[in-house]
């Protein structure tokens, strides 16, 4: 029935009383409007109010009456925190913006200070709109640039070109951070004709360990030069280098041993570095075994350091038959097969002291170690000051050093390594009690291995070379160092020891670090990607494709428990 017939219905009373009732809705409406509004105003009026009574009782805290300067350099220091990821949904927020989202003050702290917002992080924590404000609050402090992974879209590179590429001169730090070797195949062209004026870091990195097809190509950066830089960690991937005065070089361990880097490929990158090298550090793999050098090793005059892992060696690759190394001071070796150590111990031994007249420092870590190891290695490196051996893989080593000692308090003559100093033990697993208490004949006797230590510790000072230093390192340094210090109490040894433990990440100080800055890029990289794969886990539905943590599809199916590395 319409309204038009319900109203000719109605008598004249009915219709007077519906009239008034329109009225009042109509008038309580407006009220409710009105009121909603003042309800506005009031909150409105209240938090502007709260506002104010909090500005003023910051101001009574401590940390208020801070200079502005020195609550800069305060945030800068809180950069340096690596925090994991914990929350599977969203991204952390960096240091920068929690830091300028706590007051007013903080907030305009932060906004003027340029340093902070220099390190970009594009697309792990930082996107399109985010990258934007930090280069336009950055202004032209040097920047930290970490691009990838996953940015071979075309929007992606199309911001990159826009404006990372224009900022280049900018850049002093530059990553590369990728999961496939088609993202750096994308990426390089766009940073190749460039020049990278004040770049001092460079690191590349490729996670993609499945075999390449054929040949891979070299890939070439700033081919227009990048002449301060000095520092250089590279994925064992064939990359050509700009003419630079580097003096670092991280050869990493990615894509695998399944992609190792070709013997002329490890030489291409290296000579155009010869010069000025003085540190080197191998842990990639690289395949020329059977291959014997065309020419004479490549010449490094300045190189100091040089560390090499077994990754190095394990597809035949001979360090000493490649690379020339005179001034060597500090020689460190971890995960070195038997094969390969006989190899690099024939070579010192034979070409010293022509080579190694100025080593000062030899590190086995996890090592190894024949058991007939004779005494030409320490006459071959008779300049030794500081020798580190891992527990429970070198006691041959330090049986060698002990027996040396005996023979010459026998025979009155100087010891060999007359001026060791520093001896380093490396504690990677706990030792293992049974087994060390077997052959002990009485309760209170240490273990064997203590028990040696304490001779070579007693023996250098009956021979007059006593140690200065016994430092000792490791994830199971700090159960060893307390016992072995309490046998050197009981015992009346007066030796000064140091324990030297990793940091935990979120303590590292890798920010500004030159030994340890990539540490930063690369654990940021990982906590992405495990972000990325737990978050796949938790939101894809059963039974498909998963993102591996490395950037690699698996399969993940109700039945089956994934572990994530």
């Amino acid at each position: 029935m319409s309204s038009t017939s319900l109203v000719s219905l109605l008598d004249d009373a009915s219709q007077r009383e519906l009239d008034d009732l329109n009225k009042q809705i109509n008038a309580l409406q407006e009220r409710k409007h009105a009121l909603t509004f003042e309800a506005f105003q009031v909150h409105t009026t209240l938090r502007t109010l709260q506002s104010r009574a909090a500005h003023i009782t910051n101001k009574t805290a401590p940390v208020s009456r801070l200079p502005s300067d020195v609550l800069a350099i305060i945030f800068e220091e809180s950069r340096r925190l690596l925090i994991p990821w914990s929350n599977v949904v969203k991204r952390p927020l960096s240091p920068e913006v929690q830091l300028s989202h706590v007051s007013s003050r903080w907030r305009e702290v932060a906004l003027s200070t340029p340093a902070l917002w220099t390190t970009i992080r594009f697309p792990i924590l930082h996107k399109d709109a985010a990258a934007i404000a930090y280069l336009q609050r950055c202004n032209q402090a040097p920047l930290s640039v970490h691009i990838g992974p996953r940015v071979s879209d075309p929007e992606s590179l199309r911001f990159i070109a826009a404006q990372f590429v224009p900022r280049l001169s900018q850049i002093r730090e530059l990553t590369f951070d990728t999961d496939e070797r088609q993202e750096l195949c994308a990426l390089f062209p766009l940073f190749a004709e460039e020049p990278a004026l004040i770049l001092r870091r460079l690191r590349i990195c490729c996670n993609d360990t499945r075999s390449a097809s054929g040949a891979v190509p070299r890939l070439d950066i700033f081919k227009a030069g990048a002449p301060l830089l000095s520092d250089v960690r590279l994925s064992a991937l064939a990359v050509g280098l700009p003419q630079c005065s580097a003096t670092t070089l991280h050869l990493e361990p990615q894509p695998g041993p399944g992609n190792p880097l070709s013997r002329l490929a490890f030489l291409d990158i290296l000579s155009p570095l010869s010069a000025t090298l003085t540190t080197l550090h191998l842990r990639g793999f690289i395949s020329g075994f059977h291959q014997e050098p065309g020419s004479a090793p490549v010449e490094l005059p300045a190189l100091k350091e040089l560390l090499v892992y077994g990754n190095t060696l394990n597809h035949g690759f001979n360090v000493f038959r490649n690379i020339s190394t005179p001034a060597i001071r500090t020689l460190s070796l971890v995960n070195v097969r038997r094969q390969g150590l006989s190899s690099i111990h024939k070579f010192i031994a034979r070409t010293s002291p022509e080579h190694f007249q100025h080593l000062h420092t030899l590190r086995y870590i996890n090592c190894d170690i024949d058991d007939d190891l004779d005494v030409y290695l320490p006459h071959a490196t008779s300049a030794l000051t500081e020798l580190a051996v891992s527990i429970k893989h070198h006691t041959h080593l330090l049986r060698l050093l002990l027996n040396s000692d005996r023979q010459a308090a026998l025979h009155g003559v100087p010891p060999l390594w007359r001026n060791l100093h520093t001896l380093t033990l490396h504690v990677s697993k706990p030792l293992d009690r049974e087994r060390e208490d077997v052959d002990s004949d009485e309760e209170d006797d240490p273990p064997p291995t203590m028990g040696l230590l304490l001779e070579v510790v007693q023996e250098r000072r009956a021979v007059g070379k006593p140690l200065d230093l016994l430092r000792i390192e490791g994830p199971h340094a700090r159960s060893f160092y307390e016992e072995f210090t309490t046998l050197l109490v009981k015992t009346h040894e007066d030796l000064h020891t140091e324990l030297f433990s990793p940091s935990l990440p979120s303590s590292i100080d890798a920010q500004d670090s030159e030994v340890d800055w990539a540490f930063a890029a690369h654990y940021i990289g990982n906590q992405y990607r495990l972000f990325m794969f737990k978050k796949h886990q938790q939101f894809a539905p059963h039974g498909t494709p998963a993102i591996h943590p490395r950037g690699l599809p698996v399969m993940v199916y109700p039945s089956t428990h994934t572990q994530v590395p």
